[in-house]
């Protein structure tokens, strides 16, 4: 057997690379009877790093390799070629991210064991703020940042922020009214210890889990990726960075360097969270296919004028991050929030998806009017739940009475009941895969928690 590819990975690596790899070269010397021939010396243990030596035949396949250490399976492994310094990679089960092809015999490698603990992030108490920079801002180009809370649990709550929208001239003119277009300290999780944000409350089924909280600032529900000048009749011009999905973007690049593998992921949003909240579930189910995850959006039913579409979301440039391997999201032209959420709820069928409405919200009732719609808002409501539940069996819909809007921020969550199913034990029901059906008020006038 050679060894000067040894020698030459222990000159080349640092101190505690050389001698763990001295030691084991002592081992697999010429006419070793510990070494096997054709098989992984020193398998890295479950979720430990280990100085791994394939003794085999030369340009045997990275993962045939690898197969030799059995239970111990490899999870990634890198190793540094002696001539060029250039470090190669094997990443288990990602192909696109391999180019440690192939080994050759006595060829070292640094080797990570599979079946530990995944990973998770390394957290300070408290909500920790994040600000990205690169292509992330608000609607005026001010700063974009987030908050991520830590848990005790590999389990994740993905929470994007509402706060409106804008699509014209007279909407994007007026940002007090119609959106939220900066993150400051208002935005600050820190201060909003209601709902699911209570983690002292033994009710709440995520006071255990990590939390990531979205902030919105762009007008376009958490989906856009564009400038765009809107220009008033009397020609005065107002510029609005469309740049919600960007936003999303780094959060969740964030989210798949911090997060090996979640036991579980719940995604949820109120108002234009909630629209956000589906769009990125689906992006960011695409990180953790094999992740069952949970998915609530809250005050956000998507009804909205024909016109209204075809008009205002262009402006968006939210077409380009439609979901492209979910069958039935395009044309976009054609989609609506039903056919939104069926198609998501097909295609990831054994998830558990959602939403939260009351019968006569106020706030999507008045946005609706500034669209100019003239339907009853709440019929047209619940005609776009029930086609979702009619298509998709693994989503149910809650439907309370009167017109609140928005209730996964505010204690109003743990006091909501209808029908004698409380709010908060829904939820839980949900992402503990318990017994779990839709709640439709009967009653729909009187709220026993209006003001």
């Amino acid at each position: 057997m050679r060894s000067g590819r040894l020698t030459v990975l222990i000159v080349t690596s640092g101190v505690t690379l050389a001698l763990g790899l001295a030691a084991f070269a002592w081992t697999l010397g010429a006419g070793s009877s510990g070494a096997e021939q054709g098989a992984m010396q020193n398998c890295p243990q479950p979720g430990k790093w280990a100085i791994s030596v394939w003794s085999g035949d030369d340009d045997t396949a990275t993962e045939q390799a690898f197969a030799t250490c059995g239970e111990n399976a490899v999870a990634a492994a890198y190793s540094i070629d002696a001539d060029t310094q250039v470090w190669s990679r094997y990443i288990a089960g990602r192909a696109e991210l391999t180019n440690l092809t192939t080994l050759d015999e006595m060829q070292g490698v640094m080797a990570y064991g599979a079946g530990g603990a995944p990973k998770t992030p390394t957290l300070g108490a408290g909500w920790t703020k994040i600000e990205p920079a690169g292509d992330t801002m608000c609607a005026e180009g001010t700063p974009f940042a987030y908050w991520v809370h830590p848990g005790t649990v590999n389990r994740l709550v993905v929470y994007f922020e509402g706060g409106g929208a804008c699509w014209n001239a007279a909407t994007c003119s007026n940002p007090d009214i119609y959106y939220d277009h900066t993150v400051d300290e208002t935005d600050n999780p820190t201060d909003r210890t209601q709902g699911i944000g209570d983690l002292d409350n033994p009710d709440n089924p995520f006071k255990d889990w990590y939390m990531v909280f979205i902030p919105y600032c762009t007008g376009d529900i958490h989906w856009g990726d564009n400038t765009q000048t809107y220009t008033a009749a009397d020609g005065t011009s107002t510029v609005i960075n469309h740049k919600g999905f960007a936003n999303v973007s780094a959060v969740m690049d964030w989210i798949e360097s911090q997060f090996e593998k979640p036991e579980k992921i719940f995604v949820s949003g109120c108002s234009a969270g909630s629209y956000g909240s589906i769009m990125g579930a689906a992006h960011i189910h695409k990180l953790y296919p094999d992740v069952s995850l949970y998915q609530l959006g809250d005050s956000g039913a998507g009804v909205i004028t024909p016109e209204f579409f075809a008009s205002g979301f262009p402006n968006w440039g939210a077409a380009q991050n439609i979901p492209d391997w979910i069958p039935g999201l395009q044309p976009w032209t054609e989609l609506t929030m039903a056919k939104l959420y069926t198609a998501v709820a097909d295609f990831y069928s054994s998830d558990r998806w959602s939403q939260y409405n009351t019968a006569h919200d106020a706030i999507q009732t008045f946005f609706y009017s500034a669209m100019d719609g003239d339907g009853d808002w709440g019929q047209l409501m619940l005609a776009s739940i029930h086609e979702i539940q009619d298509s998709a069996p693994n989503f149910h819909a809650y439907i309370a009475p009167g017109e609140i809007h928005c209730i996964t921020g505010d204690d109003n969550f743990y006091a909501r009941e209808v029908n004698g199913v409380k709010l908060s034990d829904w939820v839980e029901a949900m992402v503990n895969d318990q017994t779990w059906d839709d709640v439709e008020c009967t009653d729909c006038e009187t709220d026993p928690l209006a003001p």
